[in-house]
């Protein structure tokens, strides 16, 4: 291997750190210790946590194409990548010193939205490492360290969350995400800078209008694309029950499946080790049969999985499900960031980005919200109540595919392979 492909590798595993980093914060705190910590140990509804994380996570989404747009402007992404993160470490290291339930949702609502917001700018980076025939590919070895990351994380706090509880496990998970990010945050560097970031230079009025007026252009332009608006409706469905999944698995297996920590512990790395054979091996499949026809395949195999879950009492069947759940997982953000970096010129992937999280973020919002409504209504049911409400997620799985179809049906087979 010659010096300038190694230089090229090193970058990419630079990069894919973050993609680990960031499972230190999804997982401890978004999925597993901070969601129960609010839910079972101070006993709030879900849909207190739903609020806070939709709260969040739409700033997210009104935020992510007005920076997005300034980082095209400016020709630079890793500042924001920089500052996001730091914001995101911060207020998860002090979810470790809040005892008020409603403070702590206050820290996580800001935490979520620094670690939520920096991944518009982590993906928009991956143009500066990635041959343009191996998108796939790395978006794939990016997925397959984040899901390494969920290994890790697992079993470095397990000692921590036995001994001490769900509110110990926060700060090292803050510690323990800025130093795998930092590869990424320091390495990683944007590709001729036009301009310094300068934020409040972006407050005069020339400025602000001139932002807008290229949101409305990308916005209009999205129908010049064949597919782009078909494909982040789809998009929208299929991450409202993604984003419910990744939300509540850890409460949905405590009240249904009746797993103890060490279980739920067990249930979870086996899950993650098929999500890393799953992110591999569906950026080689999308970049050999097309990331449309992938992504149909994902979307029917998560419909499987939803329905399995919801019906299936059996505890061995438990594994089979986290293995498909594991297989889905990590193959949806996958194909969906290789697809999304062919829809748009590379000089908008900026902007590209922020209209596909914009996306992802509100389905975020969606999803949790109405995951807590429908518990409000189905709690008298206890277990059943639970499992009709996860059922009931697969209403966008089937809205998700009729989008993704109409795709297929159009003139961008003519522009994707396959």
């Amino acid at each position: 291997m010659n010096k300038e492909k190694i230089k090229e590798w090193s970058l990419i595993f630079a990069w894919g750190l973050y993609d680990l980093a960031n499972q230190f914060f999804a997982l401890n705190i978004v999925s597993l210790y901070f969601v129960r910590w609010v839910t079972i140990e101070k006993g709030a509804p879900e849909i207190f946590y739903s609020i806070s994380f939709g709260i969040s996570t739409f700033l997210v989404a009104v935020s992510a194409p007005i920076l997005g747009t300034i980082s095209d402007v400016a020709g630079r992404r890793r500042p924001f990548l920089v500052y996001l993160t730091l914001l995101s470490v911060i207020f998860t290291m002090l979810l470790g010193f809040s005892q008020n339930v409603f403070l702590g949702l206050l820290f996580f609502a800001i935490a979520n939205f620094g670690c939520q917001g920096a991944i518009v700018f982590y993906n928009a980076l991956m143009v500066n490492i990635a041959p343009k025939d191996k998108i796939g590919l790395v978006s794939g070895f990016g997925r397959m360290l984040g899901y390494s990351g969920a290994i890790i994380a697992l079993y470095l706090i397990k000692p921590i969350v036995l001994k001490s509880g769900y509110q110990a496990t926060f700060l090292p998970t803050g510690i323990l995400f800025l130093v795998f990010a930092l590869p990424c945050l320091v390495f990683i560097k944007d590709k001729d800078p036009k301009e310094k970031v300068r934020l409040f230079s972006f407050l005069r009025k020339d400025k602000i209008f001139g932002i807008f007026r290229q949101l409305k252009e990308t916005f209009s332009d999205s129908y010049r694309f064949p597919g782009l608006p078909d494909f982040l409706k789809a998009t929208f469905f299929i991450l409202c029950a993604v984003n419910v999944i990744i939300i509540y698995m850890a409460v949905y297996a405590t009240k249904v499946f009746k797993l103890n920590e060490g279980q739920m512990i067990n249930l979870i790395t086996f899950s993650t080790v098929f999500a890393m054979a799953g992110s591999i091996v569906s950026g080689y499949i999308s970049d050999r049969i097309g990331a449309l026809r992938s992504l149909i395949g994902i979307f029917i195999l998560w419909g499987i999985c939803l329905s399995a879950a919801a019906f299936i009492k059996t505890e061995n069947l438990y594994w089979l499900i986290g293995s498909l759940v594991g297989i889905a997982l990590g193959s949806i953000w996958v194909v969906l960031r290789a697809l999304v970096m062919r829809l748009l010129p590379v000089e908008n992937i900026g902007e590209a980005f922020g209209l596909f999280n914009i996306v992802g973020y509100l389905s975020g919002v969606v999803g949790a919200i109405f995951w807590g409504v429908i518990l409000l209504f189905l709690s008298p049911l206890g277990e059943l109540g639970y499992r009709i409400a996860l059922f009931s997620l697969n209403l966008f799985i089937v809205f998700g595919l009729i989008f993704l179809f109409r795709m297929n049906r159009s003139s961008l087979k003519n522009h994707l392979p396959r």
